[in-house]
């Protein structure tokens, strides 16, 4: 324990350097100590040429990406929130770097060996050493199973899970007092988010989750012309082990450089969007991270889609409205697309119809004016969010997933085929879907599968009947009022007592270190003060248990 607390205070120690280096805005100018720290930090020719030659949004870009892996992933969650986010930070967050040097072969073969139960000769007949990609949660070798197969074997990094435990807690700390007292960023919900990043980076630190989001892309897609999914080994796939097929192609973003293997750009820019839209429509199940470098281009125009680390889901219910919705922009019947709001519930029941259908026309007019191959879905999609803040609209996370994705599929469609026309590869396919779901057959498929459950839920109850009056009979059936809610405000009262006085001790501590440090004095002299106010405040982070 006096071990971890001790590492706690460290890594706290060393974010907050880091913060005050690059001037954190707005956190530096709200909380004194940090803000102390900044300008004594400040004083630093280097340090002022820096903040000097860095906007805002390239600094917090830095920070993230100094304070490492879950940092990094966390400034990519940030950046599918462009709702909220200013346009110039959402586009540098959108340039995180996730690429560090590889870790030594041994530890590789360390985790292997431990994971797989056994050592790496018995599994494999080749693997090479030297890493094929590098990141901060892991990093990929090729090799050659027993039976001939030629495999990417994704292996974890060491000790990453502490550190990511670690820096969780820490980022929930931080998104606490970003609700509480920076009244300007409450709309972004950082509690909220900082949640959802905590489920999904824990996922992508278990290769199962990982292996089995491929697996299930793969079922997806057998009968598909666009796309070839890998395969995966599951023998040879563990918790930190993720084997699968070998993948024979280059990175999309590189296929003009290759005009000797005769690929089709047009052709493989519709496979992109078709495969896109079976994986959002049809599917409901998309690769939410299709980024140049996790698509590659096969000798024959498909493509295979790499690293699914994130994923996102859309319900039928979500998929109905984001069809009608783009049919209604398709056919630029803006009352069409106020109604299916008010319908879906995204605005309240008393917002004004009329105000809210000429909000969209304002939206969908100036884009249709344009030619029809510059027309972005997903810029349209990014205004109507925006425009929604004023009727009130709540954040639809998974919308704002889905809208990042198309976004950067569009960019990518267009960097190899400058002709492309989504919204003439969209239409035919949101279409057919319609008719298939919302039509005469798709009402069909709807009812059976209401009578199927119908059926189920009968044959249930007699069991529930039974069990019910069971309860009543031997007096078990009560109401239980636990006293934890009692002790738990008991404790909440007590502990805020205690964050008042370690934040009162850590602040006096704070300031006197930094008093040295302009002073010149010695680190020996204001060392241990840092220390102990960053042990002061950690402890008055702390969680009510």
């Amino acid at each position: 324990m006096l071990f971890t607390n001790l590492r706690t205070i460290i890594r706290l120690y060393g974010i907050l350097a880091t913060l005050a280096r690059y001037d954190a805005e707005p956190l530096s100018s709200r909380f004194f100590p940090l803000r102390v720290l900044t300008w004594v930090v400040g004083l630093l020719p280097g340090v002022r040429r820096l903040r000097r030659d860095l906007s805002h949004g390239a600094r917090l870009r830095k920070i993230l990406e100094e304070l490492g892996p879950t940092f990094i992933k966390f400034g990519q969650a940030l950046s599918t929130r462009m709702d909220a986010l200013p346009e110039e930070l959402g586009m540098e967050l959108k340039k995180l770097q996730d690429e560090v040097p590889p870790f030594p072969f041994e530890k590789v073969r360390t985790i292997v060996e431990a994971d797989l139960d056994g050592p790496v000769g018995q599994f494999f007949t080749e693997f090479d050493p030297v890493p094929v990609a590098s990141a901060s949660m892991a990093q990929v070798h090729r090799a050659i199973t027993r039976d001939g197969r030629d495999v990417a074997v994704k292996v974890m990094r060491p000790n990453v899970e502490t550190v990511v435990e670690q820096d969780i807690r820490m980022l929930t700390s931080l998104a606490n007092i970003i609700d509480t007292h920076v009244p300007e960023l409450q709309r972004f919900q950082a509690r909220r988010v900082v949640e959802e990043f905590a489920v999904t980076i824990r996922n992508e630190m278990n290769f199962l989750v990982e292996g089995g989001r491929a697996q299930k892309f793969r079922d997806n897609f057998k009968h598909d012309p666009e796309m070839h999914a890998l395969e995966v080994i599951w023998p040879l796939t563990s918790r930190r082990v993720l084997t699968l097929e070998w993948c024979d192609g280059i990175p999309i973003d590189e296929l003009t450089s290759h005009p000797e293997l005769g690929l089709d750009a047009t052709k493989i820019s519709r496979n992109i969007i078709t495969s896109f839209f079976k994986q959002v429509f049809r599917d409901g199940f998309f690769h939410a991270d299709q980024h140049p470098g996790n698509i590659f281009v096969r000798a024959d125009g498909t493509l295979t889609i790499l690293d699914f680390g994130i994923i996102g889901r859309v319900s039928m219910r979500d998929r109905v409205l984001l069809a009608e919705l783009m049919r209604g922009f398709l056919d630029r019947n803006y009352r069409k697309v106020a109604e299916v709001h008010l319908t879906a519930g995204f605005v309240p029941r008393h917002t004004n119809m009329d105000e809210f259908e000429d909000a969209c026309r304002q939206i969908g007019e100036p884009i249709f004016g344009q030619p029809l191959k510059e027309i972005s879905i997903a810029k349209l999609l990014a205004q109507l969010f925006k425009v929604t803040e004023q009727f009130e609209m709540p954040v639809q996370p998974q919308l704002l997933l889905l809208q990042k994705t198309m976004f950067t599929l569009e960019g990518v469609g267009r960097e190899i085929n400058p002709e492309l026309n989504m919204w003439l590869l969209a239409e035919p396919l949101i279409r057919d879907w319609m008719l298939e779901n919302l039509g005469p057959l798709g009402k069909i498929r709807e009812a059976k599968e209401r009578v199927q459950k119908i059926n189920h839920s009968a044959a249930m109850l007699p069991d529930l009947l039974y069990n019910g009056l069971e309860r009543l009979a031997t007096d078990r059936l009560r109401l239980h009022i636990h006293s934890s809610s009692l002790i738990r405000l008991e404790r909440r009262l007590g502990l805020g007592f205690q964050r008042q006085a370690s934040a009162t001790t850590g602040g006096t501590l704070f300031v006197g270190a930094a008093i040295m440090v302009s002073a010149g004095m010695s680190a020996w002299w204001y060392g241990p003060p840092f220390v102990l106010a960053a042990f002061y405040f950690l402890r008055g982070m702390r969680p009510v248990r």
